[in-house]
Parts: structure tokens; sequence; C-alpha cells
């Protein structure tokens, strides 16, 4: 067997591999998952010419990407409209968040204690008690883990499309 037809036979297990590791890398508070899967698989289609990879299956795959990556700016969206989230606690929960991320270096706990805590705060220091406190707290929690579910979630479904695009052209 020659270089380039084992390279040929590794391509498509390798790719998928990265793709993923790139499921792994959602779950790490601030990584971009699912751009970083789709970008394996855009780079991946471009290399074979895009030969096994249908357009529809990449149009698919960015779509999913793309309502991923701004799930961002529409959940908390979401949660201002019920729950006891306001935008005051959104910014509290965003901002916790990313103190949590760095200030307790254990994944997606820090962020998730950040989170809720900067909610709390904010509510706590606006009201002057714990119940909307508590239930600002609660939604944050439920945003966060909304969203840690969605990300993962669009990660593995890029990897599902890609895989059932390379099968349905191998048949």
């Amino acid at each position: 067997m020659t270089l380039p037809e084992i390279a040929a036979n590794l391509f498509i297990p390798v790719t998928i591999v990265l793709m993923l590791l790139g499921v792994v890398i959602a779950l790490i508070p601030i990584m971009p998952g699912s751009l970083v899967v789709w970008l394996i698989a855009l780079a991946a289609a471009a290399i074979d010419g895009f030969q096994r990879i249908s357009p529809a299956a990449m149009i698919a795959m960015t779509v999913v990407m793309v309502i991923s990556q701004l799930s961002d700016f529409w959940l908390p969206l979401l949660g201002v409209q019920t729950g006891g989230l306001t935008c005051a606690s959104s910014l509290g929960a965003l901002v916790g968040g990313l103190a949590g991320t760095f200030l307790i270096p254990i994944p997606l706990l820090g962020t998730l204690i950040g989170t809720v805590a900067g909610a709390l705060l904010i509510e706590y220091l606006r009201h002057g008690r714990a119940t909307p406190a508590i239930a600002a707290g609660k939604q944050a929690a439920r945003l966060f883990a909304i969203g840690y579910a969605l990300r993962l979630i669009s990660s593995l479904i890029i990897v599902i499309i890609y895989i059932v695009s390379l099968a349905s052209v191998s048949f």
C-alpha cells in the first residue's frame, strides 16, 4: 500500500475522531464546540472536493452551528421573559459565569457556580430579599443547563449529519 492510499483510507476515520474531540470541546466553557466540529467538517469536505458531503448536508450543518453559536444571545432573551431572570440578573449571570470559569478551575462547575452566584447577587442587591434572588439563581442555572445541552446536542447533530452524508454517498 502506498502512502496516498493509506492517507485516503484513514481520512474519514481521522475526520470523525477529530469531530468527536470537537464534541468534547463543546463541554469546555467559552469554547465554541459546534463551530470547531463544523470547521472540521468543512475542511474535510473541502479537502475531499465536496465529493462525499452534499451541499444539503453542509447547509444543514451550517444552520445547526449558527443556531448553537447564537444561543448565548437568544437563550437569555427567553429567560428574561419568564422565571424571575431580569436583564440585570442576566448580565450578572454572564459576568459571574466568566468569573467562575477562571476563578474555580473545575470545568463546568466553576462556570455554573459563577452564573448562579452572579444572578443571585444582582437580584439580592436590587430587591434586598432572598426570594427574587433565589428565583433568579434557579433560572440562571436552568438556562445554563439548557445552553450546555444545546451546545453538546448541536455538536453531535453536526457529526451525525456528516456521517449520514458520507453513508448516503457511499451507497
